[in-house]
């Protein structure tokens, strides 16, 4: 994007926070000057973030997660995958990558995927959240990220109230992997490679677990995913 055009795009938006004032997303006071991604600095730095490591049998090695799926940061990701609050992605992506810094470090990924959307979700959404988490966390850590390499080219069962064998069941055939590179019978990409799989909640592992399975029989290594929040029930 030309710099004329980042220019005037930063005062219209700077001229609008000035004439239209927002309020906090989490505790609706009036916003600040500066802010990040509609909350305020202090329910920001109040947030609960609880990170940690399960290490796990199967096709996930293990999962990484920086915090529990409860309060504000329940309301946080609400607000990203339903809201059209996508300009969160960026903070709560760099803020997953800082708290987990020590833990990535100890798996050691090669590379960041994040989960596919199916393509009507995400034209309905007009973003995948999973990307936009990927995005700034590949960045901080300075891992390569690939976007291509899982696809959704089906729908399946909305997830919500499923059970574990039930959401298992209905992922069947859902997430593709890459082609085959030529002579090898496997990806360039992924071969000898661990990947770290992005998403934003983990409630029972099944759709990190497909993808896996995916990325395994493409030539991974291993698979160890990366959540923005748990759900309870994955609690040790």
């Amino acid at each position: 994007m030309p710099f004329a055009v980042r220019a005037t795009r930063r005062l219209v938006e700077a001229s609008l926070q000035i004439l239209f004032p927002a309020d906090c997303y989490l505790c609706a006071r009036p916003l600040p000057w500066r802010q990040k991604g509609s909350v305020c600095f202090p329910c920001w730095e109040s947030l609960p973030w609880s990170p940690g490591l399960l290490i796990r049998h199967g096709p996930l090695r293990g999962v990484l997660w920086a915090a529990d799926y409860d309060g504000p940061i329940r309301r946080l990701v609400h607000g990203f995958k339903f809201e059209g609050m996508h300009y969160l992605g960026r903070h709560l992506g760099e803020a997953v990558a800082d708290r987990l810094a020590p833990l990535l470090e100890r798996l050691a990924p090669d590379l960041v995927v994040p989960v596919p959307l199916h393509w009507w979700r995400r034209y309905r959404r007009g973003y995948n959240q999973a990307l936009l988490l990927a995005a700034p966390l590949a960045r901080r850590a300075d891992l390569p990220l690939e976007r291509r390499v899982l696809s959704r080219p089906r729908a399946g069962r909305r997830q919500l109230g499923l059970s574990r064998r039930d959401r298992l069941r209905s992922l069947q055939g859902c997430y593709g992997g890459p082609g085959p590179a030529r002579g090898t019978g496997r990806s360039n990409a992924l071969r000898g490679k661990t990947v770290l799989l992005v998403d934003d909640v983990m409630t029972t592992g099944a759709t990190l677990e497909a993808c896996a399975r995916v990325l395994l029989r493409a030539g991974a290594l291993s698979v160890v995913a990366c959540v923005l929040a748990r759900t309870p029930r994955l609690k040790e």
